[in-house]
Parts: C-alpha cells; sequence; structure tokens
C-alpha cells in the first residue's frame, strides 16, 4: 500500500468498530436520493425545455452541457469555500442550493438561454460541492472504514441513477412541470439524512509535519498525480461500456432491453456491493495480496467485459447481459477503491481538494473516452470483434489491461516507500470543521 501501514488499517472493509446503522442509512439514503433527483431529470432536461420552454435543439444541448461540465469539474472552484464552510455545512449548502434551483426551474420562468444556462450550472456546481464534501466526509473516517463507506457510496449511487430516470420518464409523461419539482422533493429528503451523517466537532486534520520537508511534500503530491493520471485509462474503458454503448449497439438489441441491462448493473451493485468490498479488503490484506493486485484483476474482468460488448454487436441481448455481469463485478472493486486510494495518496492536498481534482481527471477522461468512442462507431457499419465500429473495444481492453499491470507496479513500488503522513492507523481527520490541509 502507499502508506506502509499494513492493508487492514489503510482500507479493510469490516474491520475495528462498524460504523453506526444509522450513519451508513443517512449515507445511502442521501446519496441515493440525489442522484435519484439528478438522474430524473438530467436524461429529459433537452426534451423538457425544447417541448415545454420552446427551446431550439441547440441551445437545450448546451444547457445540459453546461450542467454536466459544472457537476464534473465544478468543485475545483468551489474548494476554499468548502473549507470555510466545512465538510457538513457544504453537504447542507449544495443539496439546500439545488432545492431551489429545482423549485425555479419547476416554475417554468420565462427566461433567454443565458437564464437556462446559468441554472442549470448552478445544479451542477451545487450537487458538485455536496458530492465532493461527502466523499471527504467519507475519507476522513477511520482508515479501516473507508472502502466500507465507499462501498455504500457506490452502492447508493446506483440504486439512485436507476430508480431516477424510472421517475423522471414517468413524470414527464403524465405531467412535465412537476419533473424539476420532483428533483426538489428528492433533494429535500436527502438533505433530511445529513444531520446523521457520520462526523465529529472538535477535531482538527493533522497535517504534514514539518520534519517532512518540501522533498516528502514533493512525493505524496506525485503520488496522487501519478494514480490519478494511471485511473484515467479506466475511466475511458468504462465510457465504452456506459456511454458509447447505446450507439454502438444500435438497432441490434431494442433500447427497452437495454435499459434492462442497466438496471442488472444497478441490481448487482447494491446486492453485491457489500460482500464484494469485504472480500477486496481481505485481499487488501492478505500477504500476497494490497492495492495493486486487487485492481489489476478488475482490470483483467473489465477488459474481457468490454471485448464481450463488442460481440454485442453481432450476437445480440445474450452476450450482452453476459458482458453487464464481468463489468459489473469489476465495477465492485475498482470504483470503492478508486475513492479510497484519493484519499490515501493525497499527501499534502486538503481532502476536498483531492476529490475535486480525482473528479476533473475521471471526468476529463470518460468525457474524451465518450466523444471518442462515439465519433468512432457512429457510422461504421459491420459487426464482431473485427469490424471497425469495434475499435474503441478493442482500445478500452488494451487500456485496462495495461492500467491494472501499472497499478500493481505502482502498488509494489509505493509499498515500500516512506510513510504517507495522513494516513496512519490512527487516523484522526477533522469530519465537520474546515478540512484543511
Amino acid at each position: 500500500m502507499v502508506s506502509g501501514t499494513p492493508a487492514a488499517a489503510v482500507a479493510g472493509a469490516g474491520a475495528g468498530s462498524p460504523l453506526a446503522a444509522r450513519q451508513l442509512t443517512a449515507l445511502v439514503v442521501a446519496r441515493a436520493t440525489s442522484c435519484a433527483g439528478f438522474f430524473a431529470v438530467l436524461p429529459y432536461l433537452g426534451l423538457w425545455l425544447v417541448d415545454a420552454q420552446g427551446l431550439s435543439g441547440g441551445s437545450a444541448g448546451l444547457v445540459v452541457g453546461s450542467s454536466i461540465l459544472a457537476n464534473r469539474a465544478g468543485a475545483v472552484l468551489l474548494i476554499p469555500l468548502i473549507h470555510r464552510l466545512g465538510l457538513k455545512a457544504s453537504v447542507v449548502t449544495g443539496y439546500t442550493g439545488a432545492v431551489a434551483v429545482f423549485a425555479v426551474l419547476g416554475t417554468g420562468p420565462a427566461l433567454v438561454v443565458a437564464g437556462w444556462l446559468v441554472l442549470a450550472a448552478l445544479v451542477g456546481l451545487f450537487l458538485a460541492m455536496a458530492t465532493t464534501a461527502m466523499k471527504a466526509l467519507v475519507a476522513a473516517l477511520p482508515a479501516d472504514q473507508r472502502l466500507r463507506g465507499f462501498s455504500y457510496l457506490n452502492m447508493a449511487v446506483n440504486a439512485g441513477s436507476a430508480v431516477g430516470p424510472v421517475i423522471g420518464g414517468q413524470l414527464l409523461h403524465w405531467h412535465a412541470s412537476w419533473l424539476p419539482l420532483s428533483a426538489a422533493v428528492l433533494h429535500l429528503v436527502a438533505l433530511a439524512a445529513v444531520p446523521a451523517l457520520p462526523g465529529t466537532r472538535g477535531r482538527s486534520e493533522r497535517a504534514l509535519p514539518a520534519a517532512e520537508g518540501s522533498g516528502g511534500r514533493r512525493l505524496v503530491r506525485r503520488r496522487f498525480v501519478v494514480f490519478s493520471l494511471l485511473a484515467c485509462g479506466t475511466w475511458v474503458a468504462y465510457a465504452q461500456a456506459v456511454d458509447v454503448l447505446p450507439a454502438y449497439l444500435g438497432d441490434t438489441v431494442d433500447a427497452r432491453d437495454l435499459g434492462l441491462v442497466f438496471t442488472l448493473n444497478a441490481v448487482m451493485v447494491v446486492a453485491l456491493q457489500v460482500p464484494v468490498s469485504w472480500l477486496s479488503g481481505r485481499v487488501l490484506d492478505a500477504p500476497r495480496g494490497g492495492f495493486g493486485i486487487l485492481w489489476a484483476a478488475a482490470g483483467t474482468v473489465l477488459a474481457m467485459s468490454v471485448l464481450l460488448f463488442a460481440l454485442g454487436r453481432s450476437i445480440g441481448l445474450g452476450v450482452v447481459v453476459v458482458a453487464m455481469a464481468f463489468f459489473t463485478l469489476s465495477e465492485l472493486v475498482w470504483s470503492p477503491l478508486y475513492d479510497a486510494q484519493v484519499s490515501e495518496r493525497r499527501g499534502a492536498l486538503s481532502l476536498p481538494a483531492a476529490y475535486a481534482l480525482a473528479g476533473v481527471a475521471s471526468g476529463a477522461a470518460e468525457s474524451v473516452g465518450a466523444w471518442l468512442g462515439t465519433l468512432l462507431v457512429v457510422g461504421h457499419s459491420g459487426a464482431g470483434l473485427l469490424s471497425p465500429a469495434a475499435a474503441p473495444y478493442w482500445g478500452a481492453a488494451a487500456l485496462a489491461l495495461l492500467t491494472g499491470l501499472a497499478m500493481a507496479w505502482d502498488g509494489r513500488s509505493s509499498s515500500a516507500g516512506p510513510l504517507d503522513v495522513h494516513d496512519g492507523e490512527g487516523n484522526d481527520h477533522d469530519m465537520d470543521v474546515s478540512a484543511r490541509a
């Protein structure tokens, strides 16, 4: 592991005193209802703006894009504010702002395109603030609870993103003006859960000791940068399965059937995330285990899944279902591990800054992967692994394997290095006041 401490002390699942049931429930409820609210609106926002508000298709696309960009990368702009407010207060501020903006959208105001752009960007910024602060709250847990906490967050994200589009689709059919109001109500539920989130007052986060010096600061900062860049390969591969797959399959798989395939992903995450994370913790703690071995195994399964997705264009739904099962098993391992490692490798960065910067890297990698994959598959005929349209999936498989190998090498080289002074076994981070490094 990066810090040189025992693996169980870094990211083991289930070690030590467990989080209280009410804290875990609050994490899941807040994150799941927020995701449900966001995804109840986002997939239909462009259609709603065109049909109900009279915007052109191009203008509606700009509005949707502004919300996604702000949600992905906006937290970087809010790091000083999160530091000033503290973590829980930032979650409250983010959800409160989202409630207010969604309520305004629900009134159907008569706005020019610039007004819609501002409101959509504000939604993205408020939710980026809440999400970054919540991840920092989980990262500030005792070291033996982080992987478990991030596992529950991943489970909540998948549950909310599965339920949200169903809610939004029904409301768009029944009463379109209720669409943003439903998101406001769901974020009120998330807001109500915030007081029960894990956190204690009055403890300040440990900073780097003076003896570490500038060389140590550069070392831990380099570890964070190297990890963030290496992980981009996994996010590019992820984009081919999540963002490019509908365009790649085209008419081969019915849209409703493909929707059920994505529902399978969410159901598997909700059902299996906790036991898989427990097993991941055992591997991290094993004498021949560790972070690198675990990521390499997940990358191998991810590579196999994207190649199976590529076969879906010639074989059909059956192989797509199998591919999604393997893809989900990989995601169950690397997704919470990724969030836990951001905390482990952040060095002199504060928790909010680390998660904001990691969000920019992962969001940029996924966006590039989605753009390049769509560009290569749209307009290319043919089926099977050797068709030109399958090129992004071959590239994604290669990236997944190479990223896994690089992580395995990085994990071995880092385990012999000096301690990451932020993440000892007695980690005592502040979870309520400012999270300065």
